[in-house]
């Protein structure tokens, strides 16, 4: 699979302008005799005040904290001591550290915040998993040639319902749907494509035909996907498929993978736990975040003459955003929380479905 780090353009905070003062006239310098040592004792200085937060308010913050840190605990099933007793804010700062180095949990990131919705002091717990930026783009044209051969219609169809598995149930969206990221990529390199002058003409024939392969490609496997028939046959295909090949053992550990999905997670979507998004336009109207749907999606080819392009232009258009979207939960412990349950769990095994299948699909049967 065709992997490109997800390069992000780091914000940096506005420095302050340097100014120039006064005129260009130079005044002459202007000379005082220094006061006398003792002269501070006859000014007087008001003393630095910082106002402090009202005890009430602070009774309010300390009760909703800790009321909140009950929740918490219940819903990750942990235990802390008990900090009331320390001084204010230490007691809340350090409960709230030691719950996050309590609710660590392995290839998870998990981040404690405290917030305040409608006047009341919560505890929040923002939780992802680590990913490796990659571009997660399943090819179709390599499931398309399975087709034109006899021998391999047994695994073009078990690859084929997992890719059927993968559009129709997940949600990861088609290059040839006129909506999508990829369709718009592929617009644009087909104009390009037509507008080229000076090509090798021979390149040039390679590459418009590699376009059209794409096309025809995409419509044949998406109208096999959309057949529900094909999918929901995909246990008993697998049951009478006898792998011969190295290639074929491969084709049934990955739909075996997506059929443990479908029956572990039924109904599930691959975007139901996606990070939100807070700002989408910079000053100059464009896009600011990577959305999930532009790096998982399928597409033509990963290998072809055009991929190369297709790719450099994708990873242009990234590197332009300064956040990439991402399976993510935020659980607020303003209210009583059922007990904890991984709902990040299909997002991480659907991408690495993915994975797996695109790199089965890099290889020759």
């Amino acid at each position: 699979m065709e992997t490109t780090p997800a390069n992000r353009r780091i914000r940096t905070g506005l420095e302050q302008d340097a100014r120039y003062s006064g005129g260009q006239e130079q005044h002459a310098e202007k000379r005082t005799d220094e006061p006398p040592a003792y002269g501070f004792l006859n000014n007087s200085f008001a003393p630095k005040y910082i106002p402090a937060e009202p005890l009430l308010k602070r009774r309010e913050t300390v009760r909703d904290f800790f009321k909140s840190l009950t929740q918490l605990k219940k819903h990750y099933g942990i235990r802390l001591d008990d900090f009331r007793s320390l001084p204010y804010p230490y007691n809340i700062l350090l409960a709230r550290a030691e719950a996050g180095k309590a609710i660590r949990k392995k290839h998870r990131q998990r981040e404690v915040f405290i917030i305040e919705q409608d006047q009341q002091i919560s505890l929040s717990v923002k939780e992802g998993f680590r990913r490796n930026y990659s571009l997660y783009y399943i090819p179709v044209v390599p499931v398309y040639r399975l087709w034109q051969q006899p021998e391999h219609l047994p695994t073009a169809e078990l690859l084929t319902a997992v890719c059927g598995y993968l559009y129709a149930e997940a949600g990861i969206s088609y290059y040839r749907d006129e909506d999508t990221y990829m369709y718009y990529n592929y617009e644009i390199l087909t104009e390009w494509m037509d507008d080229l002058e000076g090509e090798d003409e021979e390149e040039q024939l390679l590459r418009q035909k590699c376009l059209s392969d794409a096309e025809i490609a995409g419509d044949f496997i998406q109208e096999k996907m959309m057949n529900k028939a094909l999918r929901q046959s995909l246990p008993d295909k697998l049951n009478a498929f006898t792998p011969l090949t190295p290639y074929q053992h491969t084709a049934v550990m990955v739909a075996q993978k997506a059929l443990g999905l479908w029956q572990t997670f039924p109904g599930a979507n691959l975007f139901e736990h996606s990070s939100p998004i807070e700002e989408d336009e910079d000053d100059y109207g464009c896009n600011t975040t990577i959305y999930m749907h532009e790096y998982i999606s399928f597409i033509g080819s990963n290998t072809d003459a055009v991929s190369d392009t297709l790719f450099e232009m994708v990873e242009n258009d990234f590197n332009e955003r300064s956040y990439a979207q991402e399976p993510e939960l935020r659980t607020v412990f303003k209210e009583r929380q059922t007990a904890y349950t991984d709902k990040l769990a299909y997002a991480e095994q659907v991408l690495d479905l993915i994975t797996d299948l695109c790199t089965l699909l890099y290889q020759q049967p």
